[in-house]
């Protein structure tokens, strides 16, 4: 069955590809790119949530259909750059939420252990450094000199790998270091990252500084499952305050005034709302409706992703505004899909979601209260870092084959694993130790035949986990609603192109993220790199 479906995608980018080489580059090619990133968006979520601006998109340009994310860890601090670099996480200079730092990039001792999602902008930096390879903006300096490369995000992870070390402009929140409502107390966050220019980083307490007291947790904090990964103020929520909304009306607003004010060639939003309320409540379980205006709304998916549809639509709209619309690509997309936690194998309690997630000592981080459920695993005395959500991976401290063949062997046993693999010695790949067929539906077992190995072939690297269990459907043990693994449901993605003369299509190719870089230098005249790992697909005109 893998052969086969190996080979339809094949001839599907032959018949693809043979039109657009027959007929050569007769248009002109854009002259920015515009990529934006709903964080933890399902294709669903446009019918259910009913999201008109995404699904009118989707309309406009190629949508495709069995776009899938083709990688592990299915995570933010992992998509992000795959995106953006067109490599996968084999060759990122790290592939999960924690890496061990083979090369010692970050001086701190060969083999050290760290949290990527809590790494520096400069840190993140030298690792792509140390990974040789070149990013969006890095082709577009090429390509368009003097035009900008401009980044934007409520996660400042996602942000700084997202810009790399060649970004020009990278906009995210500061920690609360602000009292702009001058109550003694510094819990207001700010714009920081990179160059941020002056308009949006000043006045000190602007449209641009938000709310962000822990106390202001829309009732999330004292609510299960939510009070795992609770609403900390406006971070994410846009909130009451006209005068300084939070979440994803914040990262448009500053992308839209850069719009106007910035020679720009590049630009990437991330919007990560709907994230937070999907590891909150569940995500397509989410569905319910609440009071007009009141908190629990802005607390829950229905509002969250209108809102966030409605910043797609006044992006879109802003750059009809400024002449700019015609000769930008648009990619619109996300950097995981996700599940909810029918079958739930974390603690649930309040703030235990990164306990939940992390167990073990890093160099940015240390988090000694493990789950009840992975006990059999750290009996074996040889866990030196888990991380856990919708997939278990480990590191472990005796990385021999038969310390690798035993751990793997006791993953195996872990509530709801389906299958667990070992790296290889060369670590190049990822050996299959056992699988539990009778513990996969149907579905579930032909999505693992065909993707199963593939997925988790792609993080195989020496920073790689050295023991990795993949989860049935529906089951986390990290928060109610969780990403990482290699699932359907988590896999399963939007990819759209449109704008800039694209033409509108819906395509059965199986696109996946580390294609979108080379397609979008395809589209821009813009020969990739030999190294890249991704593929270009060629889209219709308009």
């Amino acid at each position: 069955m893998r052969r086969a479906t190996v080979l339809l995608a094949v001839l599907s980018s032959l018949a693809l590809t043979a039109p657009a080489q027959a007929h050569g580059f007769k248009h002109q090619p854009p002259k920015r790119v515009l990529v934006m990133i709903l964080d933890q968006f399902r294709p669903d979520y446009v019918d259910t949530f009913d999201m008109p601006n995404v699904r009118a998109l989707m309309r406009s340009g190629v949508s495709f259909r069995n776009a899938y994310l083709g990688h592990m860890a299915s995570e933010t601090v992992i998509s992000h750059n795959v995106i953006t670099s067109g490599h996968l996480p084999r060759s990122m200079g790290w592939s999960d939420e924690a890496f061990r730092d083979a090369d010692d990039v970050l001086g701190q001792g060969a083999n050290s252990m760290w949290i990527s999602g809590s790494l520096t902008r400069d840190q993140f930096n030298s690792l792509i450094a140390h990974g040789g390879y070149r990013k969006l903006p890095d082709y577009l300096h090429a390509a368009r000199p003097g035009g900008k490369y401009i980044v934007v995000g409520e996660k400042n992870y996602a942000a700084f790998s997202s810009a790399g070390p060649t970004g020009d402009i990278t906009v995210t929140f500061s920690s609360r270091n602000f009292d702009c409502d001058h109550d003694g107390v510094n819990n207001w966050r700010g714009p920081t990252g990179a160059n941020v220019p002056g308009y949006i980083a000043a006045p000190e307490c602007n449209r641009y500084y938000v709310d962000s007291s822990t106390g202001m947790s829309y009732g999330t904090a004292t609510t299960p499952p939510a009070w795992m990964y609770p609403l900390d103020g406006n971070r994410f929520a846009p909130g009451f305050d006209p005068a300084h909304p939070g979440g994803d009306v914040w990262v448009a607003d500053a992308g839209m005034a850069m719009m106007q004010r910035e020679n720009w060639s590049g630009m990437l939003l991330t919007f990560g709302a709907i994230d937070k309320m999907s590891h909150m409540w569940g995500g397509i379980t989410d569905t319910g409706t609440y009071p007009p205006g009141s908190p629990e709304e802005q607390a829950h998916l229905r509002f969250i992703a209108h809102t966030a549809d409605q910043q797609v639509g006044r992006v879109i709209a802003r750059l009809r505004e400024l002449g700019q619309l015609d000769d930008t690509l648009i990619v619109l997309t996300t950097d995981h899909a996700g599940q909810p936690a029918k079958h739930f194998n974390g603690v649930n309690e309040a703030g235990r979601s990164d306990f939940n997630w992390y167990y073990g000592a890093t160099q940015n981080g240390t988090f000694l209260q493990p789950s009840p459920s992975l006990a059999p695993l750290l009996a074996t005395g040889n866990v030196r870092f888990t991380y856990q959500d919708t997939a278990i991976r480990t590191w472990l401290t005796d990385t021999s084959e038969p310390a690798k063949r035993q751990a793997a062997g006791v993953m195996a046993t872990l509530p709801d694993v389906i299958a667990a693999y070992r790296l290889a010695p060369d670590a190049r790949h990822y050996r299959l130790t056992t699988a539990n067929l009778r513990a996969m539906s149907r579905d579930e077992f032909l999505w693992w035949l065909v993707h199963g190995q593939e997925i988790v072939d792609t993080m195989a690297a020496p920073y790689a986990a050295d023991v990795v269990g993949l989860l049935r459907d529906d089951t986390s043990y990290g928060v109610a609603g969780d990403h990482g693994g290699a699932q359907r449901p988590v896999q399963e993605i939007p990819i759209v192109f449109a704008g800039a003369g694209v033409g509108p299509r819906d395509s059965r190719f199986p696109m996946r993220s580390v294609d979108i870089l080379p397609t979008i230098l395809r589209q821009m005249h813009i020969a990739p790199d030999p190294g890249v790992e991704g593929r270009a697909v060629p889209l219709p005109r308009r």
